[in-house]
């Protein structure tokens, strides 16, 4: 079930852009597909291995533009559209999907994101572990602080890698330019 977009939208923000709940819903989709992708890909591939294609991914022409539409929408909710995508997979429990298409999208935005797993700190309880988002250092996206109830693990940098530019070709001895 792709996630209802239209909450929030032209209603919730006060401005008279009949457009909106329409895009909304086609960002949204775009979304949902793309958490589909990534839980498939989660199975079968390590998450360091996934982090750095989502850097390259977000440096990439085609990750500039993804999801289509996406730019029209304030962060704020292109972000809350990302998180329902990735809760529609996995259910309230899907952090780790959830957290990855957060932090590719503020990778793509030139944030500095990081990708956190973290395992529950306190002893005699069952295990549990934990996926959240860091951006510009902060944790984003979190009713709480994760860093209190759980112990960070592991931590994945997703930061739009450009390739660097050729240098420019040498010129022989004899050219200078004025």
């Amino acid at each position: 079930m792709i996630p209802d977009a239209a909450a929030g939208g032209a209603a919730a923000t006060g401005t008279a852009r009949p457009w909106l709940p329409w895009l909304e819903r086609a960002v949204a989709a775009q979304l949902w597909v793309a958490a589909g992708v990534l839980e498939a890909a989660l199975r079968r591939h390590p998450l360091p291995r996934l982090t750095d294609a989502a850097s390259r991914a977000a440096a990439s022409p085609a990750g500039r533009w993804f999801p289509a539409g996406g730019r029209l929408l304030p962060d704020a909710r292109l972000d809350e559209l990302a998180a329902r995508a990735g809760v529609a997979w996995r259910g309230p429990a899907g952090c780790l999907p959830r957290s990855f298409l957060r932090c590719w999208l503020a990778a793509r935005a030139g944030r500095e994101a990081t990708l956190v797993v973290g395992v529950r700190r306190r002893a005699g309880t069952p295990f549990g572990a934990h996926a959240w988002v860091e951006i510009d250092g902060l944790v984003r996206g979190e009713d709480l602080d994760p860093t209190t109830a759980f112990q960070q693990i592991a931590s994945y940098p997703v930061r739009a890698r450009r390739p660097p530019r050729p240098a420019p070709p040498l010129r022989p001895h004899g050219d200078h330019v004025p």
